[in-house]
């Protein structure tokens, strides 16, 4: 990967210098408006987790060897527990496959996807909280899986619509760490007295519940429109580009508008800056034209065969699947029950151990995202092959009773995961395509994320269960050498398909 101008970034502009451009570049219109959108995300966080530590008491288990069974437990099975976990992947894979052409049909913008994803998270949640049986649990996890596929597919497309162009890496890096802030909420909130004593372990799921209340509330005062939708498929007339300005205007420095209609006016065609910015990251063998074919409607099937479409549509499918691939949410949704028959008396202080992990090394992509530091190719294999590296030492400690290098190479395998594999595929999604093909691309994507999610989620203990009868001890933890191998898989594959052209 050869490194990039200070300007090849930036439309011309210099390059980011953090959190001092973040303060001239934009308002705090544009800071509320953020976080506002990042709850989707922060939601979708808190609904991978908010189960893991609750299984003890989901399956009328002890939560260690002095406490007691609940008398609010439910008397789940082990596989039934694993359903209703996986449940909550297989509406988010309806949802994140039909939001692309359910809102181009309907005309619905990136708020009004927004204002969708908190309505399903509320009727979810409410369903989840008040439920008693296999059923009702079931279905409210489906439905918190709609909202949250509808989320993950509009978080990353709309920050990096709203955002000046020299900031989009950095900022994007917090759609994750807004996932891994929820992640972290839901197995604090689960690892206290809430998740274990009596009615009060209901209280979980009624945080999602709020975190979608506060998101609706805020589409009803302080949410806006992306302008990029505006001026793609959201044209509709020819005051739409003056829409887009008004947006800008509320959201950027007035330096920043200002060198955006410079910048726009070089090239004589609005948004054409985005899209260089896009090509930088495709083949530098690709003969590009980021503006012919922009009032196309892109199918699934052109992504394939369009050259110009191709080699980035190829790559967020691979990303996307690799970072499901890597088993990270076979940690984050079973940790409490693989350290439980390790360590009973640590496994939910390892758990919280394991998100606050997860929190801190989300920070340094910020950083080092930007190609003349570290950039996204780099940082995604060297996160690859740590987890591929603690994977396959983690199986070997739980086959082998290793009981503390079994739960350092667990945290191990979220660090790895928190500073490549969980925010670069997110950053990337809109990067790697014209602006034409981001809706449809950021679409197939993410529902193959969801079906690889649906499957570990589902998959992950039969598996480990079928192959407890081949190691001496029965743990099943050969099943992390699986995930080695695909992470492993996944570090070639960047580092063969992934180019920076910098000319």
């Amino acid at each position: 990967m050869s490194a990039p101008s200070a300007t090849s970034r930036s439309g011309g502009r210099p390059a980011s210098n953090g959190a001092s451009d973040t303060k001239s570049s934009v308002t705090a219109r544009f800071r509320i408006v953020l976080l506002w959108i990042l709850l989707s995300a922060a939601n979708y966080g808190f609904g991978i987790s908010e189960l893991n530590a609750l299984q003890p008491i989901l399956t009328c288990q002890r939560r260690s060897p002095s406490s007691l069974v609940s008398s609010d437990c439910i008397p789940l099975t082990e596989s039934q527990f694993g359903l209703v976990t996986a449940l909550f992947t297989l509406g988010g894979l309806a949802s994140s496959f039909l939001i692309s052409p359910v809102s181009k049909s309907f005309g619905w913008g990136r708020k009004t996807c927004i204002t969708a994803s908190a309505a399903f998270g509320i009727i979810g949640s409410l369903i989840l909280t008040l439920s008693s049986s296999l059923s009702g649990l079931g279905t409210g996890r489906f439905i918190q899986g709609v909202g949250s596929g509808i989320g993950v597919v509009i978080v990353p497309i709309f920050i990096n619509e709203i955002s000046p162009t020299a900031l989009k890496g950095s900022i994007g890096v917090l759609n994750q760490f807004s996932i891994v802030m929820g992640i972290f909420v839901a197995q604090a909130i689960g690892a206290s007295w809430l998740g274990s004593d009596g009615w009060w372990w209901r209280s979980v799921p009624g945080v999602s519940g709020v975190l979608s209340v506060v998101q609706l509330v805020g589409s009803m005062t302080i949410g806006l429109e992306s302008p990029g939708w505006l001026e793609g498929e959201g044209r509709h007339g020819p005051v739409v580009g003056d829409e887009a300005d008004e947006v800008r205007k509320v959201l950027w420095s007035a330096k920043e508008v200002q060198s955006w209609k410079e910048s726009r006016g070089s090239t004589g065609n609005t948004g054409r800056n985005a899209d260089e910015e896009r090509q930088g990251l495709l083949s530098d063998d690709q003969d590009h034209n980021p503006v012919s074919g922009s009032d196309q409607k892109v199918g699934l099937t052109t992504l394939l065969s369009d050259p110009q479409l191709r080699p980035g549509t190829l790559l967020v499918i691979l990303t996307q699947l690799g970072q499901q691939l890597s088993g990270i949410n076979a940690v984050l949704y079973y940790s409490v029950g693989i350290l439980g028959s390790i360590l009973p008396s640590l496994a939910g202080s390892i758990g919280i151990l394991i998100t606050l992990i997860n929190i801190i090394m989300t920070f340094p992509p910020i950083y080092l995202i930007d190609e003349h530091r570290v950039g996204r190719k780099k940082l995604m294999i060297f996160s690859a092959c740590v987890m591929s590296i603690t994977s396959a030492l983690l199986g070997a400690g739980i086959i082998y009773g290793y009981k503390i290098l079994s739960a350092v190479c667990m945290v191990l395998m979220v660090a790895g995961f928190s500073f490549g594999l969980g925010p670069i595929p997110f950053v990337i999604l809109p990067e790697l395509v014209p602006s034409r093909a981001v809706s449809t691309t950021t679409s197939l994507g993410l529902t193959l994320n969801w079906t690889a999610n649906f499957v570990v989620g589902s998959a992950f203990l039969p598996i480990k269960n079928w192959l407890a009868g081949y190691d001496a001890n029965h743990t099943g933890g050969a099943v992390f050498w699986i995930f080695a191998f695909s992470n492993l898989v996944t570090a070639i594959v960047v580092a063969k398909m992934y180019r920076y052209n910098s000319e």
